[in-house]
């Protein structure tokens, strides 16, 4: 059993840990990152590859060794995606492309968001979309874990981008069903969504202060039946750097640990003083190999994972000169390990292995007879046609008829007929008078009820206004005036009225 280990005293198997949910809180410099990152570095040496969501920025640092340059100091060889010091650039819409490729190749990746080009908008979709393709697409790449650094940029308690938090609340629920887990990293634990923390089945709480966070905590132990929760929220606000709570499903009640040594630098405040430039120092693991790989799968070619048939040797400042594919073993050696095996054992191995060649044969004959030909158009009396040819043909002759162009260019069209109402009226009638105002173009303009009326008077006798009305009313549903805003007629365009003398 391969396993984490934590402290002196605690350790735990490290496929349990990088297929679950968990949770690291600490307030800054308490020491949440450094023990995000330890994890992370014994996932790697257990064969795990892990993704680091990192808007801080020290992530980056597990390419170098320890600066205690001991005997087991080294740096890990992941790739950095973004940041000041990029292997691959970062972008939004780029960033799940970088993570496809990463489960194609086997390949860890830090994705560093901490840039003055990327906003915190910036950082929620590629977190979003990275998560998005981690959850739906990991099955089948094996075992992966993801680290979420600030997790609360993205969980909040209070929800507003809820696009983000789907993704990161799906996977955290979820991503145990295809081989995902998640580790979130939190200064405080209000700061991250009360669902989303409750789903963590390990913690490990680092230094916590203010009565605000420890109240939060209080509540959010005893809701998880930890006990005593008022034991260790009393200690939160003195605990010394590198010492945290370490509750895990497999030791039942929270223990207080010193957390172990990393073999990778501590990007600390202090130390960080010290380093020249961005992280180029000497001792930098180079990553050029996975980097290639990484490349190589995102131009759409097969690239062999990691994690299968190679072995990891031990040894300071491992890079991918020291990763090895395994050799061959002689044909001695693989005689004497079958007489070893089981004569049973071997025979049901050997057969289930038959049969795995039988259903591979089966499904790529399948594949051969349900592949389409492709089509080639042929003529009349069984000679393949040449389509360039008769494409240049059609292009001549379009030319030079422009009835095969009108042809071509043809549209669909409605076509509508309109037929005018005509009605005959006695001019010495209400209705016959309005018309023949019309005629003049007295209602080109808008006019109103009572200017009507006047115009009427003026050129004959006055009208009972409610007959006015109804007669106005009349030509309007015949389609000879409009009323515009409940008040003035106007005429009807291209509206014809015949006058006939008698």
């Amino acid at each position: 059993m391969t396993e984490i280990r934590l402290s002196a005293d605690l350790s735990v198997d490290a496929i349990e840990y990088a297929s679950r949910a968990n949770a690291i809180l600490g307030i800054r410099d308490s020491g949440k990152t450094y023990t995000g990152t330890l994890i992370a570095e014994q996932l790697f040496v257990a064969g795990i590859p892990f993704f680091a969501f990192d808007p801080i920025g020290r992530w980056r640092f597990l390419r170098l060794p320890s600066k205690d340059g001991g005997p087991k100091a080294r740096g890990f060889p992941v790739v950095v995606a973004g940041g000041s010091a990029p292997d691959l650039p970062l972008t939004p819409d780029d960033a799940p492309k970088l993570i496809r490729a990463a489960m194609a190749s086997g390949v860890s990746v830090v994705i560093d968001l901490y840039s003055v080009k990327l906003s915190k908008a910036d950082w929620r979709k590629i977190v979003k979309g990275c998560f998005e393709v981690i959850l739906y697409e990991n099955e089948g790449h094996g075992l992966r874990h993801v680290f979420l650094e600030e997790a609360g940029e993205f969980i909040p308690q209070k929800v507003f981008d809820t696009a983000t938090y789907a993704a990161v609340e799906k996977t955290t629920r979820m991503g145990g069903n295809v081989g995902v887990g998640v580790t979130l990293i939190n200064p405080r634990a209000e700061g991250v969504n009360k669902e989303v923390l409750e789903l963590c089945e390990n913690l490990l709480l680092h230094r916590q202060t203010g009565k605000n966070s420890l109240t939060s905590l209080e509540k959010w132990l005893k809701i998880a039946n930890v006990k005593p929760p008022k034991e260790i929220t009393d200690s939160l606000a003195d605990l010394p750097t590198g010492k945290c709570w370490a509750w895990f499903k497999e030791i039942g009640k929270p223990k207080l640990i010193t957390i172990a040594r990393k073999q990778s630098f501590d990007a600390n405040r202090r130390d960080m003083a010290k380093i020249k430039g961005t992280g180029t120092s000497a001792g930098r693991v180079d990553v050029s190999e996975f980097v290639a790989r990484m490349k190589t799968a995102l131009a759409g070619k097969p690239v062999r994972p990691l994690t299968e048939g190679f072995v990891v040797k031990g040894g300071r400042n491992q890079g991918p000169s020291q990763i090895k594919e395994r050799p061959a073993p002689p044909v001695s050696m693989i005689k004497k390990q079958e007489a070893q095996v089981d004569e049973k054992e071997a025979r049901a191995l050997r057969a289930e292995n038959e049969e795995l060649k039988r259903k591979v044969a089966r499904l790529e004959g399948k594949q051969s007879r349900d592949q389409p030909a492709a089509h080639v158009p042929m003529s009349a009396n069984g000679e393949p046609l040449d389509m360039d040819t008769i494409y240049a043909e059609v292009k001549r002759r379009a030319a030079a008829d422009p009835g095969i162009l009108r042809l071509l260019t043809e549209k669909p069209e409605i076509e509508m007929t309109v037929e005018r109402k005509s009605i005959q009226v006695d001019g010495s009638s209400l209705k016959g008078r309005i018309a023949k105002l019309i005629t003049v173009g007295f209602f080109d303009e808008g006019k109103t009820q009572s200017g009507t009326r006047s115009e009427l008077k003026r050129t004959g006798s006055d009208v009972n206004q409610g007959n006015l009305w109804k007669t106005l009313a009349a030509l309007v549903a015949d389609g000879f005036l409009t009323l515009e805003s409940g008040k003035e007629y106007r005429v009807v365009e291209d509206m014809k009225i015949n006058v006939v003398e008698k």
